[in-house]
């Protein structure tokens, strides 16, 4: 298939272009070149779309399409593992790199929803100087109003494939972040079971306390491991540099087993906290990161009253992570 050229934007920085596609032939118009052109500039081309999409672009690669690696099924298992995923293949391939990355938004509730636009947003943080190019593609057709305009939000080019342009829409992705925690967490439900700690000789009996409720929602092993790791993190967090203890309420839903840990003195700056991977020289900050990559989702606030962490972990079994 013949089809026109797609320059790479100049400089070695992350690209993160927008694409709204309302058609079949729309999609092959901009991805197709991105594709072909990546592979003929002899760079990684990575493609992580729905299997229609991906049956499309096989199909139209033809023999090209054995030099495209084709993301696993459950690569976008959560946002802060996507990021991470997208973090290392970045930063470990030589040289230029391109990636079509396409969200799965059919289906998520409003919560999921604003993470996943979080993570669009954050993607040019954790990607800046890498010289990967994102291509990300929002299917028109299917995606309700809010998705398609907070995706002009979260990205600082605008493409229709062979066009590119500057986002006049764009905002800062810190900014963007923060605007997301405004959004005020739920109060956990009435009566459900707590746990008050005071400083780390407590931290033991805090986990099996964890323990013994995650194994009576029937969580499965794994996931009571990691659970127990992200309680004991954000425990910690709260021993170390808050109020030296705090308070763990645990309660579930029929999908899942939520974990909160209070911290009535802390303060966190919870627009970027945990979400990008943190430097190997430096021990601090690692607590947040492991949480958010150990939970299926981890909301952070602060306010005068200190800092919650609220942990979800699934109540279903879960593939590994990419």
């Amino acid at each position: 298939m013949n089809s026109p050229r797609t320059p790479r934007p100049g400089g070695a920085a992350h690209a993160h272009h927008l694409l709204f596609y309302g058609s079949d032939e729309q999609f092959l118009a901009a991805a197709l070149p991105f594709a072909d052109d990546g592979l003929s500039a002899g760079e990684s081309v990575f493609i992580a779309t729905s299997r229609h999409n991906a049956a499309l672009l096989r199909r139209h690669l033809g023999r090209q399409a054995a030099q495209v690696t084709f993301a696993p099924a459950h690569w976008h298992r959560s946002p802060a593992q996507a990021l991470l995923a997208f973090h290392d293949r970045a930063h470990t391939t030589l040289g230029p790199s391109r990636v079509l990355g396409e969200t799965p938004w059919v289906g998520l509730s409003e919560d999921q929803a604003r993470e996943w636009t979080r993570y669009e947003s954050l993607l040019n943080l954790a990607l800046a100087s890498t010289g990967a190019w994102h291509l990300c593609p929002y299917d028109t057709r299917a995606l309700p109003s809010g998705v398609l305009h907070a995706a002009q939000l979260t990205h600082p080019a605008l493409t229709t494939g062979t066009n590119h342009r500057p986002n006049p829409a764009h905002v800062n992705p810190e900014e963007f972040s923060a605007a997301c925690d405004s959004v005020p967490l739920p109060d956990p439900p009435t009566g459900c079971a707590e746990f008050r700690f005071d400083g780390s000789r407590q931290l033991a009996e805090l986990r099996e306390f964890t323990a013994r409720l995650a194994r009576a929602a029937a969580l499965p092993p794994e996931r009571v491991d990691s659970l127990l790791v992200c309680v004991d993190e954000a425990a910690a967090n709260a021993v170390r540099h808050g109020a030296k203890g705090g308070c763990c309420r645990i309660w579930t839903t029929p999908e899942e087993v939520f974990c909160e840990v209070t911290d009535p003195h802390g303060s966190l700056n919870t627009a970027l906290a945990g979400y990008l991977p943190p430097v190997t020289a430096q021990l601090d900050g690692r607590g947040l990161w492991i949480i958010r990559q150990l939970s299926d989702a981890a909301d952070m606030r602060s306010t005068p009253r200190g800092t919650t962490i609220r942990i979800r972990m699934s109540r279903r079994r879960t593939p590994t992570p990419p």
